[in-house]
């Protein structure tokens, strides 16, 4: 019964990596022969020789564990506000509805609808205008507080959902216990609550950080174009340097495949899937 997903996996993950993989250590490839000449290790080397590479990796990483931070410091008391605060069901069930409503439209169709809002002319700037507290419009757009915006907005649901799941499967008696033995609130919910609740929480990290780490197309609209690994690749892709974004793909993806291990290895994921 797993030989169809082991395939699919191999037809479609492995190969496709062991190709990127190829090609990232030749020099030149032929667009129309696919033919590979000149190996060397040279699109790694060249890349850790500039000054500028190094920026690049800074702007990548730090960008999306601010994403991370950000969406878990929003995604956490609201998962938390819906699996203990909300006891109608109904009402539970209209709030996550609401929560998934946005990923019905494009993604591109959302970035625009920020430029209203965050524009030189846009809503804040006119209120902040009319309130007198700023003489000048904010550059509220096209920067890396824009960029954090629309991945908050883009990726939150994706920290919610996993924390939410953790906390259903918390047992209320041990809530319950810890209060009879009059453990304060914080105990309750730091030794408890959170501790139980991390596999949900790691789980959300992995897909906030994986998603934002190889994004592109936010930061080059909507983040001013601020250059990161994503970007970087489409751009030689686009200029058929192909080794070379072969390379920066490899050590995009060995990084993230790096994260993962380290965060699998601090919490076990499957206490989200199977039931103790």
């Amino acid at each position: 019964m797993l030989l169809p997903g082991l395939v699919l996996c191999v037809l479609f993950l492995i190969v496709p990596f062991g190709l990127m993989v190829t090609i990232s250590l030749y020099q030149n490839i032929s667009p129309a022969t696919m033919v590979l000449s000149g190996f060397s290790f040279e699109n790694y080397i060249g890349f850790f020789s500039k000054g500028t590479s190094y920026i690049i990796l800074a702007n990548t990483f730090g960008n999306s564990l601010l994403a991370c931070l950000a969406c878990l410091l929003i995604g956490y008391p609201f998962a938390y506000l819906l699996s203990y605060s909300v006891k109608n069901e109904k009402v539970k069930s209209y709030m996550v509805s609401l929560l998934i409503v946005p990923f019905l439209i494009d993604t591109s169709i959302r970035m625009i609808a920020w430029i209203p809002i965050l524009g030189n002319q846009g809503a804040i700037n006119q209120l902040l205008l009319s309130l007198h507290v700023v003489q000048n419009p904010l550059s509220l757009l096209y920067n890396v507080g824009a960029l954090q915006i629309l991945w908050l907005q883009g990726y939150v649901l994706f920290m919610i959902f996993p924390i939410y799941l953790a906390l259903n499967r918390i047992d209320p008696d041990l809530i319950a216990a810890a209060k009879v033995l009059r453990a304060s609130p914080q105990n309750v919910f730091y030794y408890i609550v959170f501790k139980l609740s991390l596999p949900g929480v790691i789980c959300g990290c992995i897909f906030v950080f994986v998603s934002t780490l190889g994004d592109y197309i936010t930061p080059l609209f909507i983040g001013g174009g601020i250059q990161t690994l994503g970007l970087s690749v489409s751009d030689y892709a686009n200029s058929f340097a192909w080794p070379y974004a072969a390379a920066l793909s490899t050590m995009l993806t060995g990084v993230a495949i790096a994260v993962l291990y380290i965060l699998l290895k601090v919490v076990n994921i499957k206490e989200l899937i199977y039931e103790r």
